[in-house]
């Protein structure tokens, strides 16, 4: 088959490099002719795998994210796996760049590492810092781990969710799915993040595991990257 960067390599070695770096919890995969980096879609489509065999290999990719989420994130807006970058005294850079939407948009597209606004590189005025106020909280709401506790009513959802109202974070601690903010009184849903009188209409499910509506995903107060 033919790779990416024009060569031709068998299936038999996909496969084993697939395996390679995911066995050493790596996301990096190169090319085994000259080394350059494929992106895991590219990869993940080069092995021609069933469903079957390629849902524990996503799951493990998914796995890493979480694991060394201080090396790799997605960009937020193509899900393309990055690598932080490090400047010559090995000091992690601040902020990444997407190569696939920069090609895109024909201009470096960069954004936050920690919460993953929009950088606002090179018009920012302090380039070493990130302009979102809220960075530090988005940064805690993207990266802390999940409820592992079985019996949890809120199980598989963040340990920490932000009021919805104010942005005080709140961890559940016990009981129902329903928590109220001691800052400033907002009732809510730790699941699906709606006001608890309105999820409270499924009155079958108010002391569930679930809601009706999806899971909400971690928090980060904008709906997409600005352009």
């Amino acid at each position: 088959m033919q790779t990416p960067c024009g060569h031709r390599v068998s299936h038999r070695e996909v496969i084993s490099l697939i395996k390679k770096c995911l066995d050493q919890k790596r996301l990096e995969f190169g090319c085994p002719v000259c080394e350059t980096q494929w992106e895991w879609r590219e990869v993940r489509n080069l092995a021609e795998l069933p469903e079957s065999e390629l849902k524990p290999l996503e799951e493990k990719v998914n796995q890493i994210l979480l694991d060394s989420s201080h090396l790799y994130k997605k960009c937020p807006t193509c899900d393309h796996i990055l690598k932080r970058a490090v400047d010559t005294f090995g000091t992690p850079c601040p902020y990444v760049k997407c190569p696939l939407c920069s090609q895109k948009q024909g201009k470096p597209h960069l954004f936050c590492w920690s919460c993953h606004s929009r950088w606002p590189v090179p018009e920012c005025a302090s380039p070493g810092q990130c302009a979102n106020s809220s960075c530090e909280l988005v940064a805690t709401l993207l990266t802390c781990p999940t409820v592992t506790d079985f019996s949890s009513k809120v199980y598989g959802c963040p340990i920490f969710r932000s009021c919805p109202r104010c942005h005080s974070l709140i961890m559940h601690e016990k009981g129902c799915k329903y928590v109220r903010c001691q800052s400033c009184r907002h009732s809510f849903c730790f699941i699906c993040l709606e006001r608890s009188r309105i999820c409270r209409k499924d009155e079958e499910l108010y002391f569930s595991l679930m809601c009706k509506k999806p899971r909400a995903k971690r928090q980060t107060f904008f709906t997409q990257m600005p352009k």
